[in-house]
């Protein structure tokens, strides 16, 4: 008489696969909100710039335990790498502003190349607790991700604060440093007529707090 016997690793990918999705069916998204802000901040041979922008589309996927449970204990996507959190996040390269003015707007929007990528875009691939939360439910934890810029794609690593807000907002905020040419963008180095020729710094830092929160209050 045969018996039909599932090799091991097939049927731990087969329970994963049924575990996964129905663990995240319940989970709650937390849509953007506005208030938040990204900032990237570099050099040139005249003067440090900065260029700003308010809007951050996006959400962030977890479980419902993350609204109620200030320690984060029960909530395994970000305590454990079981399972991660969902998010992603896009700027609108046009909704950058630079502090040297609409010229030096236009040279940024060329350099990333605006017209066949729109947006700047992160996902998240994995956010695990750093030490414990603290009384009031703020947080730190270690991130990575992916990051999209003018078409390409490269692994981004960074610390991310959680703060809870009024109500069920929350904050994340951090920073990480870049270089334009990791992602093939020639630093700018714009012939302005009656100035010497700028030549900007390679290596950017980017710092953002994102604004989250729940559609409507939970029940």
């Amino acid at each position: 008489m045969k018996r039909n016997i599932t090799p091991w690793p097939v049927a731990a990918a087969l329970a994963l696969a049924l575990t996964v999705p129905a663990l995240a069916d319940n989970w709650i998204k937390l849509a953007s909100k506005p208030g938040g802000k990204v900032r990237m901040e570099g050099t040139s041979s005249i003067h440090d710039w900065y260029a700003e922008s308010a809007i951050i589309r996006g959400s962030f996927e977890v479980e419902p335990e993350f609204l109620t449970d200030k320690t984060l204990k029960s909530v395994k996507s970000l305590t454990t790498k079981e399972v991660n959190p969902k998010a992603e996040l896009a700027i609108p390269v046009r909704s950058l502003k630079s502090s040297s003015g609409q010229k030096m707007d236009e040279i940024m929007q060329e350099a990333m190349n605006m017209k066949e990528h729109k947006d700047i875009v992160f996902k998240l691939k994995e956010m695990v607790l750093k030490g414990e939360a603290d009384a009031a439910g703020n947080a730190k934890f270690d991130a990575t991700g992916e990051l999209t810029v003018a078409g390409k794609t490269k692994p981004c690593n960074l610390e991310v604060a959680l703060q809870r807000l009024d109500g069920e907002r929350f904050k994340f905020s951090g920073q990480t440093k870049l270089k334009m040419t990791d992602f093939g963008i020639t630093p700018p180095s714009p012939n302005i007529p009656g100035m010497q020729r700028i030549t900007t710094g390679d290596e950017v830092i980017v710092k953002f707090e994102w604004l989250v929160g729940t559609t409507a209050p939970a029940k």
